[in-house]
């Protein structure tokens, strides 16, 4: 384990004494379904209010950075008819952080004015600066949030909480995973296996690889054993595919089955019958 991942495993985990931490400070409290951890006592209570209404830890529920991954893969090709709108995503990410100390405000800055000049460029964007923002916040907010911590650092082996997990499964934009749209992963994946039962796409075999190889680093790393289990289940119906076995019985009850153990797991999970099987034009995606 490199000493970056160390650092971050302790951010995640409360555990390691890395500059400035006081191993005493970070408590951490048994809910039952895993351990959750809260943010060091010293660390500055500006930054972690800014990075925990932006990342939404710890139950992930409707946190900006979710708004601003979907945005940022609509505005290719929204951006142009009304980058106004987009503009007052950056007015939303400056708002959040302008309490935050200097180098927490000075990386939300530099986001928020990715969506103030990039959008009206349309098809030429540069989402690749997108990134280099985006994951600069993530670096400012480590520290305090796990969501940052794996945003910052989205390789790393470092235990992965089941609420991120279910998070990043059903409520999280697509928009810098293999697929690059504003779909959430349920609905991407539903283009590949189906909701329901399905011929599985021969012409989308590399997304067929990729989404598993993305499930597998998910069920290497969650730190509950319900939700791993979920997760191998909903996993299936690639691995078959990639084996040759192109007709999948579609992801309903393995997402019934993952969504229970989410629940269970403090994530409040859409029940099968809400989510969105249902394709856009050229998986381009929407806001969601």
């Amino acid at each position: 384990m490199t000493a970056a991942a160390a650092v971050l495993l302790a951010a995640c985990t409360g555990t390691g004494t890395g500059p400035g931490k006081d191993p005493e400070a970070t408590t951490t409290a048994d809910t039952g379904a895993g351990t959750t951890t809260s943010p060091a006592a010293s660390a500055d209570p500006a930054l972690a209010a800014a990075c925990g209404e932006f990342w939404g830890d710890p139950d992930y529920t409707a946190p900006l950075s979710r708004v601003v991954l979907d945005r940022a893969a609509t505005a290719p090709e929204v951006g142009p008819s009304d980058p106004f709108f987009y503009a007052m995503t950056g007015d939303d990410v400056d708002a959040t952080f302008v309490d935050a100390p200097e180098g927490a405000r000075t990386a939300a800055t530099g986001l928020a004015e990715w969506f103030r000049t990039q959008p009206e460029q349309g098809q030429d964007a540069d989402l690749e600066s997108f990134r280099t923002a985006w994951q600069g916040v993530a670096s400012e907010c480590a520290e305090v949030s796990a969501a940052a911590a794996f945003a910052a650092q989205p390789g790393q082996d470092a235990p992965k909480p089941a609420s991120l997990v279910c998070a990043d499964v059903f409520d999280t934009p697509g928009t810098l995973t293999h697929f690059r749209n504003a779909n959430v992963l349920t609905s991407n994946m539903f283009k590949l296996v189906g909701l329901s039962a399905q011929q599985v796409p021969g012409d989308r075999l590399d997304d067929v690889q990729a989404t598993a190889d993305l499930l597998t680093r998910e069920i290497d790393r969650v730190d509950d054993d319900a939700v791993r289990s979920g997760l191998e289940q909903v996993r299936a119906p690639f691995q078959q595919a990639l084996e040759g076995d192109m007709w999948s019985e579609g992801l309903s009850g393995p997402l019934d089955e993952l969504g229970a153990a989410c629940d269970a797991a403090g994530y409040d999970s859409p029940d099968s019958g809400e989510l969105d099987d249902e394709p856009t034009d050229d998986d381009d995606g929407g806001l969601v």
